[in-house]
């Protein structure tokens, strides 16, 4: 395999997943469009569905030689390749600027600094399961003035706003999260958190 150009996104995830995966504390991985890579040799296949809101179907691409996880796409995203970081075998790679599935991160690991993290959701989490959403509005937006870049944050909130009856909010929200990170677009335009603002042109202008 080799890629073109820088990633869009460097990350890593602290899922019990990507732990079994790759039998390490974390995955991380490089997301790439689909014209960066070119992919050469024999792999094999193992098919996951993410136990995330999006319920994403991953495709894993292992090496039969030695095992490795390459790289792993999305049936539905075209676009879009993700390769394992250890897969160049290049110390001198980008390091990650975004941290997944904090929850279940090992506790002796500490983020490096400028890492954006979901641990900050955290806390509001269970008042979002409980569907207290307009409380959690009001909470998220004092995280948010404290991580104005961090796109899941700014996401959670948004769908928070939607399902409170917050339309003009959430938009903005979901705007400045998509401008962070652009896979929260197709994400959004499937997300039943937005069903109450899925009529606003606003919305579907900015979903596509």
């Amino acid at each position: 395999m080799t890629t073109e150009g820088d990633p869009f996104v460097v990350s890593i995830c602290h899922c019990l997943a990507c732990q079994r995966r790759t039998g390490s504390a974390f995955g991380m991985q490089a997301g790439f469009r689909a014209d960066q890579v070119q992919v050469a040799g024999r792999y094999v296949d193992y098919a996951r569905t993410s136990d995330e809101q999006d319920r994403k179907m991953h495709v894993f691409h292992f090496c039969p030689e030695c095992g490795g996880t390459v790289f792993y796409t999305e049936p539905d995203e075209d676009d879009l390749v993700v390769v394992a970081v250890g897969a160049f075998a290049d110390p001198q790679f980008p390091p990650p600027t975004e941290s997944g599935y904090g929850s279940r991160r090992h506790r002796w690991f500490d983020l490096p600094a400028g890492i954006a993290s979901d641990e900050v959701w955290a806390p509001l989490q269970p008042l979002y399961e409980a569907g207290e959403y307009a409380e959690v509005a009001d909470r998220g937006r004092a995280l948010v003035a404290a991580h104005p870049e961090h796109p899941t944050l700014l996401y959670n909130l948004a769908c928070c706003e939607s399902l409170a009856g917050r339309p003009g909010d959430a938009i903005e929200h979901l705007r400045a999260a998509i401008r962070v990170n652009e896979e929260f677009r197709p994400m959004a335009a499937e997300d039943s958190d937005f069903e109450p603002i899925r009529g606003q042109p606003a919305f579907s202008d900015l979903v596509g």
